[in-house]
């Protein structure tokens, strides 16, 4: 949407024939005092925004615009438009705005667009219907739940002959940012003026004409394409057209702005502007207006729109774009207070934007994809990064970061002043040389917990170098999937773990190797065939009390007493503790003391039970079970379940004997051992 721009205007265009210019407005029409809506977020607001009567906005459907390409016709001025019966169906009702308001799932389906185009002659913006082609063809979403604002159809235009219709374009000029930056809305910009060909001059269509000059002598008819005055400012030199491009790009997300027209790369997608680099090229008159009044307002609604969403925004995801854009997007940032999140993607970056963008990193979650950007613009973007405590998450993923790029990253990452936790290099042509560099930065870093370099081209001399790693440094996690590497360099990754492990009774860092063989975590093995033994121990131990009470014999003998003493001990070891720690409980809910019983007798247990565990567990129930076996008496039935669940008990208590030599005599057995009783300890 665009006013008309030209610098020589007739007494035609004085009037403000043009839409955003407020044509035919009369003196009794009362300019509203401020704005109803403001919220930019919530789809509420903009849906009573269409429903509010006061503004009367009305959306066309993409069905209506469908209908009007097929007939060879072109955009429609909402007064007649409404009571055209060819297209009686041509607004979305407000049944259907309720809908969208009210269902969620309806609201997915719908697509809100706000049409950016020029006015290619003053008194009809499209008299070609070459804009109405580019929409009608486009197919970017159902045409039935395609909803467009269009200005030259959706509000009312010049020559306005009603209070209402007055009324109902100003508070439209106050609000018309909504359906370029609100959250709910998408943005099509045509950018490209229709080629002028000779023979256009003799087609006709249908505008509000006057021959005088005079609005009150105009009227709605037919007229050559010959009678119609011209436009052939650029886009990019129309000062609506930049606006509606700068409110569009302050939405989170880019993907929501789709330019329907190819003109160059550098037009796909524009980056926030700062209010004070738009009204400076304002001022220089890189962009046009017809009238000073309507700079004046279009920079102080660029820069209410602008403040109003930089602080609302937590992400901010831009796509498409082009060098000269960084520079501009980098001016902005520092005033995004709130932003966590930045995403750039499928963009290009030279040294002067990556140099530009680094002095202004302050979101803590950075996310580069898909980017053209060389090794120089790399190291650059790299000293953002450096001693930098706000960053904390980094992607720079299918990005060609090569060797030079990685050593700027290591020289980052080997600063103690980066506070980077997470890097993400994945996709990219490190190779072993750049590998190299990271693991050497890495061993004196301190915060860095995640690191992934696959698909990165490293060799077996890239991976070997990180063996240095397994030692206590903060990195935790170490992605090497999809890269070319063999079994000789797994083979020494796994020795130099092993080597940790002995030593340290735990190793820290997890290397993730997928598609391919993949390291030995050993500890987890030990902890897990200590805690199998263990639990099944526990299980028989526990039943065996059971057993002997639900076969007491008084008349066994000997070997009912047997029995006893090893049901006793088993009794004292599993009722003991909760008893224990139910009398503390309650004796200091009673008192209402401080904790110190709790914590007395918790403590005690923690430090007596195990050991007693322990002790009867490996001396006195073997031989209890052993003693008992050999005196079972004759008349004891051979099936008894008693006698049969011993011999189960002393397989497990051989084989924790056996875990016991292991940790014993064996260093990496006996460290994961300590290490694991440390932190049972301390829970």
């Amino acid at each position: 949407m665009s006013g008309l721009n030209s610098v020589n205007q007739s007494t035609f265009e004085q009037s403000d024939v043009a839409m955003h210019e407020g044509g035919g407005v009369t003196a009794d029409s009362g300019e509203p005092a401020q704005m109803l809506y403001t919220n930019l977020q919530d789809p509420s607001g903009l849906a009573d925004l269409l429903l509010d009567e006061r503004v009367d906005i009305r959306l066309v459907r993409g069905t209506c615009l469908k209908a009007l390409d097929r007939k060879k016709q072109t955009f429609i001025r909402r007064q007649e438009l409404e009571n055209n019966p060819s297209y009686p169906d041509a607004f979305v009702t407000r049944e259907e705005l309720q809908k969208w308001k009210q269902d969620s799932v309806y609201r997915r389906k719908v697509r809100i667009i706000g049409v950016s185009h020029v006015w290619e002659t003053r008194e009809h913006p499209d008299p070609r219907g070459h804009q109405l082609a580019l929409i009608a063809g486009a197919q970017l979403w159902h045409d039935r739940y395609s909803w467009y604002f269009l200005d030259y159809m959706s509000v009312y235009q010049f020559y306005r002959t009603s209070i209402h219709q007055n009324r109902s374009f100003q508070y439209t000029m106050m609000h018309m940012h909504f359906f370029y930056t609100h959250e709910y809305t998408w943005t099509y910009r045509i950018e490209e003026l229709t080629p002028i060909e000779e023979a256009d001059r003799q087609k006709q269509v249908q505008v509000f004409f006057t021959e005088t000059g005079i609005p009150e002598d105009g009227k709605v008819e037919v007229r050559l394409f010959a009678d119609l005055k011209e436009n052939c400012t650029p886009y990019s030199r129309r000062g609506w057209c930049e606006a509606e491009s700068q409110w569009s790009s302050m939405r989170s997300n880019s993907r929501q702005t789709v330019s329907l027209s190819f003109v160059s790369p550098e037009t796909w997608t524009r980056a926030p502007m700062a209010p004070a680099v738009f009204q400076a090229k304002v001022s220089n008159s890189e962009l046009l207006f017809t009238h000073q009044d309507s700079a004046e307002a279009v920079k102080e609604l660029q820069e209410r729109v602008f403040m109003e969403k930089a602080v609302e925004n937590v992400m901010l995801e831009m796509s498409v774009l082009p060098p000269r854009e960084f520079p501009i997007l980098a001016g902005a940032l520092p005033l995004y207070k709130n932003l966590q999140v930045l995403l750039i993607s499928n963009s290009q970056v030279d040294c002067q934007g990556a140099e530009a963008l680094s002095t202004v990193l302050t979101m803590s979650d950075l996310r580069l994809h898909n980017l053209r950007i060389s090794a120089d613009a790399a190291c650059k973007l790299a000293l953002g990064l450096k001693g930098n405590s706000a960053v904390l998450k980094v992607a720079l993923t299918k990005c060609l970061v090569d060797e030079e790029g990685a050593e700027g990253l290591a020289d980052a990452l080997a600063c103690k002043d980066t506070r980077l936790e997470s890097l993400d290099l994945s996709h990219n042509v490190v190779g072993c040389t750049g590998a190299k560099h990271l693991s050497d930065a890495l061993i004196r870093n301190e915060h860095l917990r995640k690191l992934n370099l696959s698909f990165n081209s490293i060799a077996d001399e890239g991976a070997t170098s990180f063996v240095s790693l397994f030692e206590s440094v903060a990195l935790q996690e170490l992605c090497l999937s999809r890269n070319c590497f063999g079994s000789k360099a797994l083979t020494i990754l796994q020795t130099g773990r092993n080597k940790s492990l002995r030593r340290h009774g735990e190793v820290n860092l997890r290397v993730q190797c997928e598609d391919g063989p993949s390291l030995w975590i050993l500890e987890d093995l030990v902890v897990a065939a200590l805690l199998l033994d263990n639990l099944l121990f526990g299980v028989c131990h526990v039943s065996l009390p059971i057993i002997a009470f639900v076969e007491y014999d008084p008349w066994a003998g000997d070997y009912e007493p047997l029995q006893l003493w090893l049901t006793v001990p088993s009794i004292l070891l599993v009722a003991v503790p909760p008893v224990l720690l139910l009398v503390a409980f309650i004796w200091e809910v009673c008192r209402k003391g401080t904790g110190k019983c709790f914590r007395f007798v918790a403590t005690s247990l923690k430090l007596i039970w195990p050991r007693i565990w322990m002790c009867y567990s490996a001396v006195w129930l073997p031989a209890m079970q052993v003693y008992t076996l050999l005196e079972r008496p004759p008349n004891d039935q051979q099936g008894s379940t008693f006698a049969a669940v011993i011999p189960y008990t002393l397989v497990l208590t051989a084989l924790l004997m056996v875990q016991a030599v292991f940790v014993l005599f064996h260093p990496t057995f006996r460290a994961i051992s300590r290490v694991v009783l440390r932190k049972f300890l301390k829970l």
